[in-house]
C-alpha cells in the first residue's frame, strides 16, 4: 500500500472519528444526555482506578507513619538517662474488637522528645486522645471504656500521631513509670528504621489475586457505561447508511460517540475521585481508615490508567458493532442467521486454569515477576470467560421461556430479553465479575483463616466461659490479684497462679512445667485438699507422674536462670487441662512458701476467671476490672482464635475494597436501568396509551432486572467456586468454601437488584406518559 493511500485511508478513519465525537455533542438533547450518562458511568470508574492507583502511596505514607511514631521502640537499643530521654511501656487495651493504642509515658527530663501528634506531655494520670476515641468516649457506647481510663482528657493526639482518622489511640502520663517497670523502653527519639518483613508467598499470592478480582468489575463496568445508549445510538447509525457510510464507517463513527463519552468521563472521574478522597476520612472498615492527604495517586498507575479508559471505550464498540448491521432501513442484530460462537468463550476459562496449572510449582513461592504475571493473566482470563458466557446464557434462557407463555408482565420482560441479550448483560456482568471474585476471595480468605489461627480451644469448663488474665512482673501476687478480682461485680470465680519453666541441669532439651499458686488456688486447679504453705504436688501427664529431679534450674526469660533446690513432694494429683490447650505433659504445683519468692516476682501472673452467668457485656467489664488492677494487664480468650496481623491487614484492606466495588457497580446498574428507561420512553408511553396496567409495567421491569441477574448470579457461583478453588489450590490450602459468606455475597447481589428496580419505579411512572408518544 503506497503511502499516500496509506496517509488518506488515517485521515478518512480519523475524520469518521471526528464525527462521531461531533454526532455525540451535537446531535440533540437525547444524545447530549446519552453523551453525560456515559460520562457519569465513565468517571465512576476513572475514580475508581485512581483511588486503587492511590494504594502504594498509602502504603507508604502509613509506613512513614508508623517509622515516625514506633522506630525507635522497635529498632532501637535503650537510650541513656538524660534531659533528652523518656520512659514510655505500652499499656494498650481491646474495646469491642477493636484495638485501643496505648502508651505510658513519663520524660526524663525538659527536652524530651514529644511523640508524634502531641505539642505537650500530658500530665501526671492525664490522656491525650484521638478525636475518634474522644467522640467514643464521650458516646454513650464507650461507658465502659471510660472507666478503664478514668484519667482527665487534656489534649489531642494530631495527625502525625495517628496512621489513620478512625484510630484509637491514647497516651496517658504516668508518675510511677520505671525503668524496671514491665515492657518499659527509655528512648531519646522516636524515628526510626523498621524491622525487614520476610515475604510470604501465600499473603503475595492473596494480595495480587485481590487487586485483580477487584480491579476487573472495574474495567467490565466502564466497558459496560461505554455502550449507554447503543440501542438508540445504532439506529441512527441507520439513518447514517442512507448517507452513503459502510459497515466500517457507521462502527468508527459509534467508537467515535463512546470515545466522547469516555473522553468526558475522563474530565468528571477527577473531580469524583477529590470528592471521595474528601470523604474517604469519615469511612472506617474493621478497624481500617485512611488519612486523605495519603490518598495520591502514582503517576505511571493514574497513566496508564488514564489512557486506557478512552482505549477500552473504543475497542469495546468496535467489538460490539461486530454483531449488529446498521442497514438504512433499520438495525440488525444477532439472531439465529448469526449463531453465536460458544467455543472462544469457553476457552477462555479453560486456558486460565490450565495456565495456573501448569505453573503451579512457580506459583507456589511467588519468586520473580514471571509468577506474577502468569498468576494475573490467568485470573483475568478466569474472570473474564465468566463474563463472556453470560450474553449466550441468557440468549438461550429468553428463547427457553419465550416457549412457555406466562402473563403479560412476564412475556413483555422475556420479549425484551430475546431482542436484546447484550443490553441486558451489559449492566449485570459487572455484578458477575464482582460477585465471582468476592466468593473466590471468601473461599482463600477462609482457608487462610483456618489455617493461620487454627481452630478454637475447646477447653472451656461446662460451666461457663472462661477467660483469662495476665499481669506482667507480677508474679508473687497473684493470689492477690485473684482475689481482688474475686471481688468485682459480675466474676463468679477467679483462680490465680504463676507459671514457670525448669529443667534439669544437664538436660536442657527436658522441660518441667512448674505453677506457683496458694492452697485455695491449688484447690480450684487440681483438687487439692490436704495442703499448707511450702509443699510441693506432683501433676500428673497424660495418666503417669514425670521424674523430678531434685536440683532444677527455673528459666526467668531470655538467657537469664537461676537454680533451684526442689522439696520433696507430698502427693501425686490430677491437674486440670491448660486453659490454652497445650497438652498435658505434667509438672509441680508449688506454693509460693516452697520456692525462692525472687524467682517469680519477675514472671507473669496469671488470673484465671469465670464470669458470673447474665452479666451483659462481661467481657468489656473483666477488662475493665483487669486495667484498673494494673495498666499492662490482658484479658484474652482461650477459645478465640489467635489471627496473623499480616493476614488480618490484607483480609480488613480487601474488605473494604469489595465494599467499594459493590457499591460502584450497584450504582452503574441504577445509572445503566435509568438509561434503559428513557431509551424506551416512546415504546412505554404506548403501552400506557393502548391500557397497559401500572402494575404490569413495574413487574415487567422488576423481571427484567431479576431474570438476567438470577443468571449472571448463578454463572458467578460456578466461576466463584471453580477460582477459589484453584486458588486454594496454588497456596496448598485444604480446599473448603465458606458458605455463608458465598451466601452473603449472592444475596447481596439479589438484594441490589430489587433496590435498584425500586429506585427506579418514579421514572418508569414519568415515563409512561403519553407526552412521549411525540417524536421529532
Amino acid at each position: 500500500m503506497s503511502e499516500p493511500r496509506t496517509n488518506g485511508l488515517i485521515t478518512r478513519r480519523a475524520a469518521e472519528l471526528a464525527l462521531g465525537l461531533r454526532l455525540a455533542c451535537t446531535g440533540g438533547r437525547d444524545s447530549r444526555l446519552r453523551t453525560v450518562l456515559t460520562a457519569i458511568g465513565v468517571g465512576l470508574g476513572v475514580a475508581t482506578l485512581l483511588l486503587a492507583a492511590s494504594f502504594p502511596s498509602v502504603r507508604e505514607h502509613r509506613d512513614d507513619r508508623l517509622r515516625a511514631q514506633s522506630g525507635a521502640l522497635i529498632s532501637a537499643e535503650q537510650a541513656p538517662l538524660s534531659s533528652h530521654s523518656l520512659l514510655m511501656a505500652d499499656i494498650s487495651t481491646t474495646f469491642h474488637g477493636r484495638t485501643v493504642t496505648g502508651r505510658a509515658v513519663r520524660p526524663d527530663g525538659p527536652h524530651a522528645p514529644l511523640p508524634p501528634g502531641l505539642t505537650a506531655y500530658p500530665g501526671p494520670g492525664a490522656l491525650a486522645v484521638s478525636p475518634a476515641l474522644a467522640a467514643l468516649l464521650r458516646s454513650s457506647g464507650g461507658e465502659l471504656l471510660r472507666e478503664r481510663l478514668p484519667g482527665p482528657i487534656t489534649g489531642t493526639i494530631g495527625e502525625a500521631g495517628l496512621v489513620g482518622p478512625g484510630d484509637y489511640a491514647f497516651y496517658l502520663g504516668s508518675p510511677t513509670l520505671t525503668a524496671d517497670s514491665p515492657d518499659t523502653e527509655r528512648i531519646d527519639h522516636f524515628a526510626g528504621k523498621l524491622p525487614p518483613k520476610p515475604t510470604d508467598p501465600v499473603l503475595v499470592l492473596l494480595t495480587v489475586a485481590g487487586v485483580v478480582i477487584l480491579l476487573s468489575p472495574v474495567a467490565v463496568f466502564i466497558a459496560a457505561a461505554a455502550r449507554f445508549g447503543g440501542e438508540a445510538r445504532d439506529r441512527r447509525l441507520a439513518a447514517l447508511r442512507l448517507g452513503g457510510a459502510d459497515r466500517g464507517s457507521t462502527a468508527r463513527i459509534a467508537a467515535g460517540e463512546s470515545l466522547a463519552g469516555a473522553l468526558l468521563g475522563l474530565g468528571l472521574g477527577v473531580p469524583f475521585f477529590l470528592l471521595g478522597r474528601a470523604l474517604i476520612e469519615r469511612i472506617t472498615v474493621q478497624g481500617l481508615s485512611v488519612f486523605a492527604v495519603d490518598v495520591q495517586p502514582q503517576p505511571v498507575l493514574a497513566a496508564l490508567a488514564l489512557a486506557a479508559v478512552p482505549i477500552l471505550a473504543v475497542v469495546v464498540t468496535l467489538l460490539t458493532m461486530r454483531r449488529i448491521t446498521a442497514e438504512p432501513l433499520g438495525v440488525l442484530r444477532g439472531s439465529a442467521r448469526l449463531p453465536r460462537l460458544w467455543s472462544w468463550r469457553l476457552c477462555l476459562p479453560l486456558v486460565g486454569a490450565a495456565l495456573l496449572y501448569t505453573q503451579h510449582d512457580q506459583l507456589a513461592v511467588m519468586d520473580g515477576k514471571r509468577p506474577l504475571v502468569v498468576l494475573v493473566a490467568g485470573l483475568l482470563l478466569l474472570l473474564l470467560g465468566a463474563t463472556a458466557l453470560l450474553p449466550p446464557v441468557i440468549d438461550l434462557t429468553a428463547r427457553a421461556l419465550g416457549r412457555t407463555g406466562g402473563p403479560p408482565a412476564w412475556q413483555l420482560a422475556v420479549g425484551r430479553l430475546r431482542f436484546s441479550p447484550e443490553t441486558a448483560a451489559r449492566p449485570v456482568a459487572g455484578i458477575v465479575v464482582a460477585v465471582a471474585g468476592a466468593i473466590a476471595l471468601q473461599t482463600l480468605l477462609g482457608a487462610l483463616a483456618t489455617e493461620r489461627t487454627g481452630p478454637p480451644v475447646d477447653s472451656a469448663p461446662a460451666d461457663g466461659t472462661r477467660l483469662v488474665a495476665s499481669f506482667p512482673a507480677a508474679g508473687d501476687r497473684a493470689a492477690r490479684l485473684a482475689e481482688q478480682l474475686r471481688h468485682t461485680p459480675g466474676v463468679a470465680e477467679a483462680t490465680g497462679y504463676t507459671s514457670l519453666v525448669a529443667r534439669p541441669p544437664t538436660r536442657t532439651e527436658d522441660f518441667l512445667p512448674v505453677t506457683v499458686a496458694d492452697c485455695a488456688d491449688l484447690r480450684a486447679l487440681a483438687g487439692v485438699t490436704d495442703c499448707v504453705d511450702g509443699d510441693v504436688f506432683t501433676a500428673r501427664g497424660d495418666g503417669a507422674a514425670p521424674a523430678v529431679s531434685p536440683q532444677l534450674v527455673i528459666d526467668l526469660g531470655g538467657s537469664w536462670s537461676a537454680p533451684w533446690q526442689v522439696p520433696a513432694s507430698r502427693a501425686t494429683v490430677d491437674q486440670r487441662p491448660d486453659p490454652y490447650g497445650v497438652p498435658d505433659r505434667g509438672g509441680l504445683l508449688v506454693t509460693p512458701g516452697a520456692i525462692p519468692s525472687a524467682l517469680v516476682s519477675s514472671q507473669e501472673a496469671i488470673v484465671e476467671l469465670r464470669p458470673a452467668p447474665g452479666t451483659p457485656d462481661a467481657e468489656e467489664r473483666l477488662r475493665t476490672a483487669v486495667a484498673l488492677l494494673d495498666l499492662q494487664g490482658r484479658l484474652g480468650d482461650p477459645a478465640a482464635r489467635q489471627t496473623d496481623p499480616g493476614f488480618t491487614s490484607i483480609r480488613r484492606a480487601l474488605t473494604a475494597g469489595t465494599v467499594a466495588i459493590l457499591a460502584l457497580i450497584g450504582a452503574g446498574m441504577l445509572v445503566g436501568l435509568l438509561e434503559q428507561l428513557r431509551d424506551r420512553r416512546r415504546t412505554l408511553a404506548v403501552l400506557a396509551a393502548f391500557g397497559t396496567r401500572p402494575r404490569t409495567m413495574a413487574l415487567a421491569l422488576l423481571w427484567q432486572s431479576v431474570l438476567p441477574v438470577v443468571l449472571g448470579l448463578a454463572l458467578a457461583l460456578v466461576a466463584g467456586l471453580g477460582l477459589g478453588g484453584v486458588l486454594v489450590t496454588l497456596a496448598h490450602l485444604p480446599v473448603a468454601f465458606a458458605w455463608g459468606d458465598i451466601a452473603l455475597m449472592t444475596g447481596a447481589g439479589a438484594g441490589a437488584v430489587l433496590l435498584i428496580s425500586a429506585l427506579s419505579l418514579p421514572v418508569l411512572w414519568r415515563r409512561r406518559a403519553t407526552a412521549g408518544l411525540r417524536y421529532e
